[in-house]
């Protein structure tokens, strides 16, 4: 920790006293860097001298614009988008049916174990002990798979727990074998062992907080059938290793109420839980503080995706997070403007706190002018560089717990069921219950004899792998298809329109947040018309 402080954290710490002549000049070196690959020779890159002259050469990209470089490159194994290849590419669910591919260059993974570094050090920094006992990282692995050219591809999280310094990385009480396990509940269940067998956690992280509350389910669910591989050498068979004597009284202690358990229980001296704590998971972050220590500290885990890692939280005491401005630039558009084709956008530098933003990313791993369809608020300044906070996906997208469900998935999914049961739909919505963990589609037909339910669940796991992944672990719950009566449709339209929605620019949004929507479905429903 001394070594970081002196080579990581005071240098990055002068550094946020000018954040905005850092992202020019990092967008110059980008540029520079790629002047000369199929993509910066199209655009020009060696024409561009100012952000204002690549505002104009360039448009704001989305993934499926890149796609056929990506591909290309990893194909050909030749400069397309950037002159580094590729390492490896980090998994995330697509717009269409097919994931996305965020390529990882070697300079991206000397960027993340920074980044850990300078992270780790700010819990260090504010949490007094955080490291002294074992920490539990519930993570994906950074290679889940190859391409059919070789490339590996993977989870970020997986690839941010490699990151770890060594020495807080060995300190997890999770095996690599445990890490890459493809049975979910296997996995699960293999975790909840290991993690009770172990009675001096201090740290708990995953990137959402529905990976802890599962965790504990599990363990409530199974407490005896955990107990008695720990307390046998069968468990060694299992490969889960025996607890200690001490340990075992102390669970067998807990036995009476198991149905009752929380982690002030199992781990009392857990000094932190990291984890999402704004946007959607705020939701849950109530039922998880019911299971805290109340000295425990809840750490904001930062705005992270697949893109990039786009904030450090360098003040873990109040989870003040700021811009990844050494490693990204960014560019902050207005919510009033994103639908303007020529919208406004400003940098790091120029936004006002208080203002929501869409954000538009460019990184050194070939994602120029890249979309994120995420909307932050700046929260204030840390020395000279804005604070942010996640808010919510842009609209078309929902995100209980890492699915990243867009709307072409649901459309596509219901279409299609509706097409071979013999239905048809002219109105469907899907509702994204955070707190329930489930989506809910209403669909303007009679009860059909068809399974609709199993149906479109199924056909949206075949568009989305996180959405298959989480519905397989347990994170989400099984879809809930709800039948609406005739002239539902008109009166949601009406709803709309009397809510300030003006008729000729109206259109039905057909993935939504249940906390987003206000109009009440349950008078419209074909069993309270039954009633």
């Amino acid at each position: 920790m001394q070594w970081a402080e002196r080579k990581l954290w005071r240098p990055f710490m002068h550094r946020t006293h000018n954040p905005g002549d850092i992202q020019r000049s990092l967008l110059r070196e980008i540029l520079h860097r790629q002047v000369d690959t199929v993509f910066g020779r199209k655009y020009s890159f060696n024409r561009i001298q100012s952000y204002d002259d690549y505002r104009s050469a360039l448009p704001v990209h989305g993934y499926e614009d890149l796609r056929p470089y990506i591909d290309e490159q990893d194909r050909r194994r030749e400069p397309v988008l950037t002159v580094e290849q590729p390492i490896q590419f980090a998994q995330t669910s697509g717009t269409t049916g097919q994931p996305k591919f965020i390529p990882i260059c070697l300079h991206t993974r000397a960027s993340i174990a920074t980044y850990q570094g300078l992270f780790t050090f700010a819990q260090y920094q504010g949490v007094s002990d955080i490291f002294d006992g074992y920490i539990l990282v519930l993570s994906g692995q950074s290679v889940e798979g190859y391409l059919p050219t070789g490339t590996p591809y993977g989870s970020m999280s997986g690839l941010l727990f490699e990151g770890l310094p060594p020495p807080i990385r060995r300190k997890d009480v999770l095996p690599p074998h445990v890490r890459a396990m493809t049975d979910v509940k296997a996995k699960y269940w293999h975790i909840a062992a290991r993690a009770l067998a172990e009675p001096t956690l201090s740290v708990m992280a995953a990137p959402n907080p529905t990976t802890v509350l599962k965790l504990m389910e599990v363990i409530r669910g199974h407490y005896w059938d955990l107990l008695d591989v720990l307390s046998s050498r069968n468990g060694e068979v299992e490969g889960v290793p025996r607890a200690s004597a001490r340990r075992l009284a102390e669970l067998k202690a807990y036995g009476n109420h198991q149905e009752k358990l929380t982690i002030t229980d199992l781990w009392p001296d857990v000094k932190a839980v990291i984890t999402w704590t704004g946007g959607n998971c705020g939701v849950l972050i109530p039922r998880l503080k019911l299971l805290l220590p109340k000295t425990t500290a809840l750490i904001e885990m930062g705005y992270l995706s697949s893109e990039c890692l786009g904030s450090l939280n360098v003040d873990v005491v109040n989870n003040r997070c700021i811009p990844t401005f050494q490693d990204n630039v960014f560019e902050f558009v207005p919510l009033s403007d994103w639908e303007c084709e020529n919208h406004n956008t400003f940098l790091l530098d120029e936004v006002e706190v208080g203002g929501k933003y869409q954000l538009v990313v460019t990184t050194p791993a070939g994602l120029y002018r890249y979309a994120m369809n995420d909307i932050v608020e700046v929260t204030g300044r840390f020395n000279g560089t804005p604070t942010i906070r996640f808010v919510q996906k842009g609209k078309g997208v929902t995100n209980i717990t890492g699915e990243k469900l867009y709307e072409h998935h649901v459309t596509t999914a219901v279409e299609a069921v509706c097409a071979h049961g013999g239905l048809r739909s002219d109105f469907y919505i899907m509702l994204a219950d955070v707190e329930a963990q489930r989506y809910t589609l209403y669909l303007e037909s009679p009860v059909p004899t068809v399974d609709v339910d199993a149906g479109v669940e199924r056909a949206i796991a075949e568009l989305n792998v996180e959405f298959k992944a989480k519905r397989e672990s347990g994170r989400l719950h099984s879809l809930v298809v709800r039948y609406l009566c005739p002239g539902t449709s008109d009166a949601y339209r009406n709803h709309c329109l009397a809510l300030g929605q003006r008729d000729s620019q109206f259109k039905l949004v057909k993935l939504q947040y249940r906390h987003d929507c206000s109009f009440d479905f349950s008078p419209h429903l074909w069993e309270e018309r039954r009633q």
